[in-house]
């Protein structure tokens, strides 16, 4: 016997939700179709209802639909979401991803991929990222891998030196007074330190730093 899944779909537009609905409930192994217009409502349902895949919005008047993501992957063992936006954004794909979505479609994507997407889901438990969204994740992991082994090529000298000083602890000011440069030109360069190796606090640059060589705390 097939097995059969119920979907929920998370969109703000009631035209998008209709369309994918009125297209996803005439597929033979989906028992049960229901949309929501936002975070609330589906959360709401969530504490009732079980869903086996869920597509989500981005975008959503009352959240952000990665953060959703990931919060309801912890929440809810085994439950599968494919992210369903109209965003070619590169930092939404590898959020997506990192977050732990199951799939990125498009919203221009034809039905036929939206089927497959969802079969290869929920049927057989694989990840489903579209050849766009599968480059960009590609990109992504090579930059890092390569940065890991050469941080020298994505820090200049300057950098690397404001990094060190991070690392012993200095704040912008004392950087500055050190260097010779205003703490504001020294946030920008702090700024733009935390934007290329991929983190967003100064114990992060700290570990990032003593991961890479660049620093030694003995």
């Amino acid at each position: 016997m097939t097995r059969v899944f119920s979907i929920a779909i998370v969109d703000d537009h009631f035209a998008v939700r209709d369309g994918y609905k009125y297209f996803i409930e005439k597929l033979s192994f989906v028992v049960q179709v229901q949309c929501f217009a936002g975070e609330k409502e589906i959360l709401e349902m969530l504490e009732k209802v079980k869903y086996d895949l869920i597509l989500l919005d981005i975008e959503l008047k009352d959240g952000n639909g990665l953060k959703m993501c990931r919060n309801l992957k912890l929440k809810y063992k085994g439950i599968k979401i494919l992210i369903l936006s109209g965003h070619h954004n590169k930092e939404y794909i590898v959020s997506a991803y990192q977050n732990e979505a199951d799939g990125y479609l498009f919203k221009d994507t034809e039905n036929e991929e939206v089927k497959f997407a969802i079969e290869r889901v929920l049927m057989k438990e694989q990840k489903h990222f579209n050849l766009e969204a599968m480059d960009t994740i590609f990109q992504h992991q090579e930059f890092h891998k390569n940065r890991l082994k050469n941080p020298k090529k994505f820090l200049s000298k300057r950098e690397i030196e404001i990094v060190i000083l991070i690392c012993e602890g200095k704040s912008n000011k004392e950087i500055g007074n050190i260097l010779h440069r205003d703490e504001t030109t020294i946030s920008t360069h702090r700024y733009n330190i935390m934007k290329k190796i991929g983190v967003h606090k100064s114990l992060e640059i700290l570990n990032y730093a003593i991961a890479n060589g660049l620093y030694s705390p003995i």
